[in-house]
């Protein structure tokens, strides 16, 4: 888990390949076998998204969907949603993950598509589900259904209203939505007042 920790601040500071080499070489180090314990699988795959997310933002799509699909693999050898050491791994993220990694290869009808499947979102902690949401919304302005994209930015506002006010992707769709509104009163411009954007 300290190398996941390392890797994600790593991803923070742009320094996108170390991320990408030091969770790729710990999870090679405990790769697991066919007796491994759910706990080895969940560490194993939690270093696989950490891994994926360097990678989609280097354009690496390719590797991307080679570490999608094993942490889908082990996500789906352990049959449920796990917390272990604080981080969730299981179906449910590994849905998660994969919305988002849609979202960042600009594949906006393939991350609404799976959205749709991602199960028992609920089980996750509240800032991981407002995400999801978020993401939700960037594929469906990619795709020009504005409307869905605010009722995904509200969902996301319900589940994580404090982490909404000081989310900066959340806060640039949520302007990108009030440039277009024509109203001075409506939905997205109560949104935008709720989130105290300027102007």
């Amino acid at each position: 888990m300290g190398v996941s920790t390392l890797s994600w601040i790593l991803t923070k500071q742009g320094r996108l390949e170390d991320a990408e080499r030091v969770a790729l070489t710990a999870a090679e180090r405990i790769e697991p076998g066919f007796r491994s314990r759910p706990i080895e699988l969940s560490l194993w795959g939690i270093l696989l998204l950490r891994a994926a997310t360097a990678a989609v933002r280097r354009g690496k799509h390719d590797a991307v969907d080679e570490l999608l699909n094993m942490a889908t693999a082990a996500a789906s050898r352990i049959g449920e949603d796990r917390l272990d050491y604080a981080t969730p791994f299981g179906p449910t993220n590994v849905g998660v993950a994969k919305v988002n990694f849609l979202v960042e290869m600009e594949r906006g009808a393939k991350a609404l598509t799976a959205a749709r499947a991602v199960p028992e979102l609920h089980r996750l902690p509240p800032t991981w589900r407002a995400r999801f949401h978020v993401d939700r919304a960037l594929a469906c302005v990619d795709l020009g259904k504005d409307d869905s994209a605010l009722r995904a930015l509200l969902a996301a506002e319900g589940d994580a209203p404090e982490w909404m006010r000081y989310h900066g992707t959340a806060r640039r769709v949520v302007a990108e939505l009030r440039g277009r509104e024509r109203r001075r009163t409506s939905p997205v411009t109560e949104l935008a007042d709720r989130l105290n954007l300027d102007g």
